[in-house]
């Protein structure tokens, strides 16, 4: 199961563009809507562009009902700055999952399982002294043996790809597939001020 669901994604990663943050947030009771999510991310759902409303801001991040959940997706360079306008939609409550990749083959995951979290950084695992990349899992731990096959090392190579990896964790523990026909179902749009670099 866990090598088809990386098939796909490695299948359509060039589908997916050169620069890209993913995010899927699942409530554990009840129906998330994109309205809620939108208040969640500290917005008011009145500034919500609506799917017909073309072209979309520049800035804006899609928000897509999918069952319960909401799936956001940010065509722009994933910075730190939109990556904690989306950490809001996690919190207790909620399981929430986010995937970030840029031109230069840079790539993060994040997970919160209302308070639990794991995070994971490529080309090189998160560095900190004394402490595995394993360690930093937290929620998706038992992840580790497969998520060991993206990272080169003197043992063995890398045989999955960073992106479709990660994708697949989500997709796995979210129940939520990305692929070509999410990304053209309707959608709303939420516009984000550009970051004040001053």
């Amino acid at each position: 199961m866990l090598d088809e669901v990386v098939a796909h994604y490695t299948e359509i990663l060039d589908f997916l563009g050169e620069d890209m943050a993913y995010t899927v947030t699942l409530p554990n009771a009840g129906i998330l809507t994109v309205e809620e999510a939108v208040r969640r991310m500290g917005f008011d759902p009145v500034e919500i562009e609506a799917p017909e409303a073309v072209p979309h801001s520049g800035n804006s991040i899609r928000l897509h009902q999918v069952g319960t959940s909401v799936v956001t997706l940010d065509g722009v360079y994933p910075m730190p700055e939109r990556k904690q306008i989306t950490d809001q939609l996690g919190g207790d409550g909620f399981r929430h999952w986010y995937v970030a990749f840029d031109i230069n083959g840079n790539a993060s995951m994040y997970a919160n399982y209302g308070g639990a979290q794991g995070m994971l950084e490529y080309p090189e695992p998160i560095d900190l002294p004394f402490t595995r990349w394993t360690e930093l899992l937290g929620p998706l731990h038992s992840y580790a043996d497969f998520l060991t096959r993206v990272y080169d090392s003197e043992e063995e190579e890398a045989t999955v790809d960073f992106v479709a990896a990660c994708l697949a964790v989500t997709e796995l523990e979210s129940g939520v597939r990305l692929d070509p026909e999410l990304l053209h179902t309707p959608y709303s749009a939420l516009p984000i001020p550009p970051p004040n670099f001053d």
